[in-house]
């Protein structure tokens, strides 16, 4: 398949033109429409009401603006999984060439995170050319998975029986709503257009290059349409795509479809009947992987390197995988909640660390696993700063004030560079009037965590001095005397600072972007669902599925 072929096959979206500039298809008619439209059917109007049950209403009076996003690439390499029969799914995304998603803050789900340069537009449709090969290289195998209608043979005539009912099919599957009838007619043109000069193979395997590299498929589309007091009920396949990337990281199931098909999903009772459907379900586990991954920063592992003796090939990767792992032992085998995720003592040990965490030393749940403390250091030393730092931004959602422009750090620590310990090194910052406002705060939160090195492994001493791993620290509510990091974790476990911060990064993860000012309410409501509940994550994530920022959006707001 050429790059000629590619680019004549992908005439009817100008994709590189509409992936690169933010918000350019967030007007496009989604489901909302889609269904009048697309198939003259039942299909809900798009004012958020069904034949069964009564729509939710707004509970608070403003939620936050959210942003047109596009998926991740780990949610599109699982759409694809999901979408594609398994024999051809499997070396579809052995070809896939999707650009990962590069996290610089938040998580994987943020807008941000998913903008699109010209050379990723490009990537893309190289990426939908290649598994469009694969296809036509073993179409005697994939095209009776891909189209049953073909199970009996596949010649020009046989798929032109076909190609409607695909087109319908596997397109509302793909775009995650019934096609509409401009839609349709473009891609049967497309497919009319190629079979004329190249034959019905490759004109169906021109459709599903065009399907793979379609802004419905790539984006999370909804409607801007009016809506009362500035604001719009998802309608509810809009619903079920955002239940679906939460709970299973990628497209709907047969279960969400055949709620939205009768009526089923319009109502909040209806979103928390499907919410907790879905977290019975095995793709829960993916949400609750990728999050703790991506909270705790262990993306940083993919590529890090570390100069010490337990660095090898193995640990690296068991490094790197940490994170997921406990996120799935903590769906899966805890009893889900935040204390639990915080202090265990119990979580699992992959084999290729053993040699990390036989060095000994007291271990609390998420915060101390060998992986963070990796993440959250540098090539052959610790970070101090950087681990306290962490704390307060992530765990706590109190940053510290950035670094004022006019401190000379280097001349502050100056005469304490030969001091052994990273604490005595750093000393200066808590007594210096320009830093110790911050580091007062701060720096007490990543002493006891010196005990761990730039592996997560345990020690006593750096440079032959004994590590002082007690600390001092009024922050909040957290305040008191602590002996060592897992003192520390224990006190920080049972803030509720710390729990309504978990509560707000999930919101973050979910939503796709951080909160503002008018989410107040919204984050508020959530938070005392989760405290009410004793703290079950489970509990959370249906706190948050039946939230007016997740059911209802700005009327005609896309930043």
């Amino acid at each position: 398949m050429s790059r000629r072929r590619t680019r004549d096959w992908g005439w009817a979206w100008t994709l590189g033109a509409l992936l690169t500039v933010p918000g350019c298809y967030s007007g496009h008619q989604s489901s909302a429409t889609a269904g009048a439209e697309g198939d003259g059917g039942d299909a809900d109007d798009g004012d958020g009401s069904g034949d069964d049950g009564e729509p939710a209403t707004l509970e608070c009076d403003e939620i936050g603006a959210q942003s047109l996003r596009r998926v991740s690439s780990d949610q599109y390499r699982q759409i694809l999984a999901d979408l594609l029969p398994p024999q051809f799914g499997e070396a579809a995304l052995a070809a896939s060439t999707f650009p990962a998603t590069l996290i610089t803050s938040g998580f994987s789900t943020y807008a941000v995170a998913n903008t699109v340069s010209s050379n990723e537009s490009i990537a893309m449709e190289d990426n939908a050319d290649a598994i469009a090969a694969v296809f036509l290289e073993g179409i005697d195998g994939y095209a009776p998975e891909l189209v049953p209608c073909l199970s009996t043979g596949f010649s020009d005539s046989d798929i032109d029986g076909c190609i409607d009912g695909f087109v319908s099919e596997f397109g509302a599957r793909a775009f995650r709503r019934p096609l509409t009838e401009g839609e349709t007619q473009l891609i049967t043109e497309l497919y009319a257009d190629i079979t004329a000069t190249d034959g019905a193979e490759a004109g169906l395997a021109a459709v599903l290059q065009f399907f793979l590299q379609a802004p419905p498929l790539l984006y999370v589309t909804e409607r801007v349409g009016d809506g009362p007091d500035g604001f719009t009920l998802l309608a509810p396949n809009e619903l079920a795509v955002r239940l679906s990337l939460l709970f299973s990281n990628s497209a709907p199931d047969a279960e969400l479809l055949a709620a939205v098909e009768e009526g089923r999903l319009v109502s909040r009772d209806d979103v928390e009947r499907e919410a907790r459907r879905m977290l019975a379900t095995p793709g829960a586990v993916r949400a609750f992987a990728t999050f703790h991954h991506e909270w705790m920063h262990g993306f940083v592992l993919g590529d890090a390197v570390r100069i010490h003796d337990q660095w090898t090939d193995d640990s690296s990767a068991g490094l790197a995988a940490e994170l997921r792992t406990l996120g799935q032992w903590i769906f899966e085998e805890s009893d889900g909640s935040f204390h639990s995720l915080m202090s265990t003592t119990e979580f699992p040990v992959d084999d290729r660390l053993a040699d990390i965490y036989g060095t000994g030393g007291e271990r609390r749940g998420l915060l101390m696993t060998a992986s963070v403390m990796a993440s959250l250091a540098h090539e052959s030393r610790t970070s101090l700063i950087e681990r306290a730092a962490f704390i307060r931004a992530n765990v706590l959602c109190s940053p510290s004030p950035p670094l004022p422009g006019d401190v000379d750090v280097d001349g502050t620590l100056e005469d304490n560079t030969d001091e052994p310990t990273a604490r005595g090194r750093l000393q200066a910052l808590m007594t210096t009037p320009a830093c110790s406002g911050c580091h007062t705060s701060m720096n007490p939160l990543g002493f006891g965590l010196e005990a761990y090195d730039w592996v997560g492994a345990y020690r006593t001493t750096e440079n032959g001095a004994t590590i002082d791993t007690t600390a001092e620290i009024n922050l909040g509510t957290l305040s008191g005397s602590f002996a060592n990091a897992a003192e520390l974790i224990d006190a920080l476990a049972a803030t509720d600072e710390a729990r309504d911060c978990y509560a707000t990064q999930w919101f973050r993860y979910t939503m796709g972007r951080p909160e503002t000012l008018e989410d107040a309410c919204v984050l508020g409501t959530i938070k005392e669902s989760f405290a009410a509940s004793d703290g079950d994550i489970r509990e959370l994530l249906v706190a948050i599925a039946v939230s007016d920022a997740f059911m209802f959006r700005q009327t005609g707001a896309s930043e």
